[in-house]
């Protein structure tokens, strides 16, 4: 059984690049992701953030829909096959 709530927690080695959150918490995904969202808002697109909002290098992460299979959310757009409107 997997739990279906994605959780990021902030490796300590980062702190410094995200203000606002405490290393070594478990926090949702999602609230991580809207607070780093605020983040680059706030600085006005200066820290430049391609690809994934959560750096995966940057966070752990525990939770969520592990199966892999082909119904699985994708969240980037470059998880999306060329050529087909996002999901959700």
């Amino acid at each position: 059984m997997t739990n279906g709530l994605r959780e990021a927690k902030l490796r300590e080695e980062y702190a410094n690049q995200y203000p606002g959150l405490t290393p070594g918490a478990w926090l949702p995904a999602a609230n991580v992701a809207e607070h780093i969202v605020d983040l680059v808002r706030r600085e006005r697109g200066t820290i430049g953030i391609r690809g994934r909002v959560v750096a995966e290098d940057h966070f752990e992460f525990r939770g969520g829909d592990t199966r892999g299979d082909a119904n699985a959310r994708r969240e980037r757009r470059e998880d999306r096959p060329p050529g087909t409107a996002p999901i959700g």
